[in-house]
C-alpha cells in the first residue's frame, strides 16, 4: 500500500471518528424539530388535534377526515425515515471503520514482516 492510499485511509477512519457526533446532532435536531412541531402546530403530528379540528362544522368532511389521517402520518413518517437513514449509514460506516483498521493492521503486520 503506497502513502497515498495510507492516507486516504486515514483520513476516511477520522471520519468515521466524527460521525457519531455528526448523526447524534442530526437526529437531536430532527427530534428537537418534532417536539417543537407537536408543542406549536399540533396539526402537523398529532392526528387527534386534526381530528378534534374537523369535527368542527365544515364543508366537505370527508376529504377533512382523511386528511386529517394522513397529513400527520406522512409528517412522522419522514422524521422515521431521517432516523432511519442515520442508523443505516451509522452501521455501514462503523463496518467501514473495521475493515479499514483490518487492512491497516495486515499492511504493519506485512510491513513488519520485511524489516
Amino acid at each position: 500500500m503506497d502513502a497515498q492510499q495510507q492516507q486516504i485511509l486515514t483520513r476516511r477512519l477520522r471520519f468515521i471518528r466524527r460521525w457519531p457526533a455528526i448523526a447524534g446532532l442530526v437526529a437531536l435536531l430532527t427530534l428537537g424539530f418534532y417536539g417543537w412541531v407537536f408543542i406549536k402546530q399540533p396539526l402537523l403530528v398529532n392526528p387527534q388535534s386534526v381530528i378534534q379540528l374537523v369535527q368542527m362544522p365544515s364543508p366537505d368532511s370527508a376529504t377533512l377526515t382523511l386528511l386529517a389521517v394522513i397529513a400527520p402520518i406522512l409528517f412522522l413518517t419522514v422524521g422515521g425515515l431521517i432516523l432511519l437513514l442515520l442508523l443505516f449509514v451509522t452501521l455501514g460506516l462503523i463496518n467501514e471503520g473495521r475493515l479499514i483498521r483490518q487492512i491497516l493492521a495486515q499492511t504493519e503486520a506485512t510491513t513488519a514482516k520485511k524489516i
